[in-house]
């Protein structure tokens, strides 16, 4: 038992600026189950089972970490969207290849049709379709911000 003068004055659960309200969070499985169905079309919540649907939305910052959050979750998911992404260019890709100059030693470089979209495939075209502000946009647009359980910094 913690002696009496020790014990903290004021509440320990107490928001650190007191001027911000208590931040509140989605707790209702039918909210999260309609985003996911917005998400990944019909029959879209059926999809996860109900551990994992709440995982993926779980912020470490949420309850400190003690419900689990979705830190390897969050890594493969970024995996899988960016080989989406190139997988996209590449079938999107309307880039014509340049030009070779010709090889003095009269050699010809190996062309398939399963190439040709490669030209379109660069770096900075990735990065300007992964941007944080777009998938931002996105994950507004289908309703996952309002599913997300995190807890700001200074709350």
């Amino acid at each position: 038992m913690t002696p009496p003068r020790m014990k903290s004055s004021g509440a320990p659960n107490r928001p650190y600026r007191p001027q911000h309200a208590e931040f509140q969070v989605n707790e209702d499985p039918e909210k999260l189950d309609k985003a996911y169905i917005r998400v990944l079309g019909h029959d879209g919540d059926k999809l996860l089972t109900d551990e994992v649907k709440w995982l993926a939305v779980t912020h470490k910052s949420f309850d400190h970490g003690r419900r689990g959050f979705n830190d390897r979750l969050a890594y493969l998911g970024k995996r899988i969207v960016e080989l989406q992404a190139s997988l996209h260019m590449l079938a999107a890709s309307t880039t014509t290849p340049e030009p070779t100059p010709p090889d003095e030693l009269g050699r010809q470089p190996f062309q398939h049709p399963a190439l040709e979209g490669l030209a379109g495939l660069t770096r900075a075209r990735k990065s300007a379709v992964l941007d944080k502000k777009r998938m931002a946009q996105l994950a507004g647009k289908y309703g996952l911000i309002g599913v997300m359980r995190w807890k700001p910094k200074l709350v």
